[in-house]
């Protein structure tokens, strides 16, 4: 299946698509964490106390990238969010779609926190899809509880892209292939956008279900460790068998 990766800002790069372009939206798009110290400027949908440097500069909390998803008519949305971002996705998800389910990410296996807060072992993943869509396989999750251990890095590090040079992660945020695959196997698509693909997770799920991708970053460095890698699975065996 062909995949179509784009170094640049995704609303630039969604606004040359035509209407109606891709079956499904998966993204991860990125956030403020609190533990960062630089002032953010520009809109935003949440109040912040705590302006924060982080992978999240510089949409902050913003959603306006989702109003120009919508334009491409996704029958489904996958849209992974923080706990302050949940309601605001949902309500603008639901100008749009229904939204039908929202999951939990239990990362049994994430860090304590510094600050004396509960541990943040849970991240939220909403599905939204257009009236009239077919629900595929979807009801093969049996649970709204996604058990899968967080990605480690350092001598932990199996799936997570590290930095060469130091063993760090390369990307904050990069998500298990065990996460994002069963929803590209079970949503019943042809083609999928990303418009946050960030080290490309999404774009390998998609090209061993034979999924059509669209992926867009505009940081250099995990464009390029997604091209690497979504290359990579293009040369491997199928996994999948065209009816």
């Amino acid at each position: 299946m062909s995949v179509e990766l784009h170094l640049g800002d995704c609303l630039d790069v969604m606004r040359g698509m035509d209407d109606g372009s891709v079956d499904a939206v998966i993204a991860d798009p990125p956030y403020l964490t609190g533990d960062a110290r630089v002032p953010i400027r520009g809109r935003g949908v949440v109040a912040r106390k705590t302006e924060s440097e982080s992978v999240g500069i510089p949409w902050g909390y913003s959603v306006e990238w989702m109003h120009e998803a919508a334009r491409l008519m996704p029958k489904h949305w996958i849209v992974f969010c923080h706990y302050l971002m949940l309601g605001d996705v949902c309500s603008i998800l639901a100008r749009y779609a229904k939204v039908s389910a929202v999951f939990t990410w239990l990362k049994r296996n994430a860090p304590r926190m510094t600050r004396p807060v509960p541990r943040l072992d849970t991240e939220f993943i909403v599905w939204a899809r257009a009236n009239g869509a077919r629900c595929g396989r979807m009801g093969e999750f049996t649970s709204t509880v996604i058990d899968v251990p967080m990605l480690q890095a350092g001598c932990f590090a199996t799936e997570r892209i590290l930095k060469p040079d130091s063993g760090e992660a390369a990307h904050p945020c990069q998500k298990p292939l065990a996460v994002v695959q069963p929803f590209v196997d079970r949503l019943p698509i042809k083609s999928v956008l990303d418009p946050h693909m960030g080290t490309g997770t999404t774009g390998v799920a998609c090209v061993r279900a034979g999924r059509r991708f669209i992926g867009v970053d505009n940081d250099p460095v995990s464009y390029a460790i997604a091209e690497r890698r979504i290359a990579e699975e293009q040369m491997q065996p199928p996994l999948w068998e065209v009816a």
